[in-house]
């Protein structure tokens, strides 16, 4: 059992995106397709969990323990952790109320997200290479979903037909 909670703590971005993409097809299933809004589900659940809890996750795990978090990821301990921190609360807030929120909104937090992981994955390349760096935090599950997520997002909230504005 404690193996499978630190495997969860140290998966936490692979397991918010998992459970979302669940949630989100349960209940666009339950809606059914006559309802238009097939996608919403999805992007609610995306920018709820996904987005929200896993950067606000992100961010106290960076403010509260960045000496783990710099070892998870194969860093020193470093001042700019707290920018990190600080910058993924930020857009952890932007995930939970744009779960809420309008399409426009929505489109904003995506944008954002989008660019702030894929510079992610950029980043963990540079360290892969130049510094071999293929600790878990950096060439594991983090990087993967730093790629995939991103697109994930884009295509469910460019699907979403919601009549949301």
């Amino acid at each position: 059992m404690k193996s499978a909670i630190v495997w969860v703590l140290e998966n936490m971005s692979l397991v918010t995106l998992l459970l979302a993409l669940v949630l989100g097809s349960l209940a666009a299933k339950r809606k059914g397709p006559s309802s238009g809004g097939g996608w919403e589900p999805t992007v609610f659940w995306l920018l709820l969990l996904f987005v929200g809890f896993g950067g606000l996750y992100e961010g106290l795990f960076h403010l509260f323990d960045p000496a783990r978090a710099a070892a998870e990821i194969g860093w020193k301990r470093s001042p700019f952790q707290w920018e990190v921190g600080i910058a993924d609360l930020m857009i952890g807030v932007l995930g939970v109320v744009g779960a809420f929120m309008s399409r426009s909104f929505r489109w904003a937090v995506v944008l954002a997200f989008t660019l702030w992981f894929w510079g992610d994955a950029v980043g963990h390349v540079r360290q892969m290479e130049s510094a071999r760096n293929f600790a878990p935090g950096n060439a594991g599950s983090w990087f993967w979903v730093d790629v995939l997520g991103p697109f994930l997002l884009l295509f469910a909230q460019g699907s979403n037909r919601s009549d949301r504005k």
